[in-house]
């Protein structure tokens, strides 16, 4: 990823942590002040529509990152919502002390980015290639 790129990922990310920061003001203003209301949603507007252009600036730039950054943002999403639905007992990211693989009894390992074990011992990994992975308890090597 060129330092471009990334510069414009960082952008994004201070956009969007202004965006919700703008959400909680527009939550606080009382509904009688619909003046100061619609004015916090044209900024917050106005912030999407930067998002939107500095995201079709990094597609320009490079297709291929740009799609590969569509598969990570797609695969935490659909981790989000694995989450939401079940209970995990461990979770594990690449940051940990130890490395994020998952081993499988048929010697295979794969190296992950996320890995979280559920209460019934079944796993969900998000792969370095931003792949989901569902892995029942009887294919772990532990």
């Amino acid at each position: 990823m060129t330092q471009k790129i990334q510069n414009m990922l960082k952008k994004i990310t201070y956009i969007e942590a202004d965006i919700e920061i703008q959400k909680q003001i527009l939550f606080s203003i009382p509904s009688e002040k619909t003046d100061e209301m619609e004015q916090v949603m044209t900024g917050i507007a106005e912030k999407k529509d930067m998002i939107n252009n500095l995201r079709d600036q990094i597609k320009e730039a490079d297709p291929l990152e740009f799609d590969r950054i569509i598969r990570f943002e797609n695969a935490a999403i659909e981790f989000k919502k694995i989450a939401a639905e079940k209970k995990f007992s461990e979770v594990f990211t690449l940051s940990s002390v130890d490395a994020c693989v998952v081993s499988l009894k048929n010697g295979k390992k794969i190296d992950c980015l996320v890995k979280a074990r559920d209460l019934k011992g079944d796993w969900a990994a998000i792969t370095v290639d931003g792949e989901i992975l569902h892995i029942s308890k009887s294919d772990i090597k532990l």
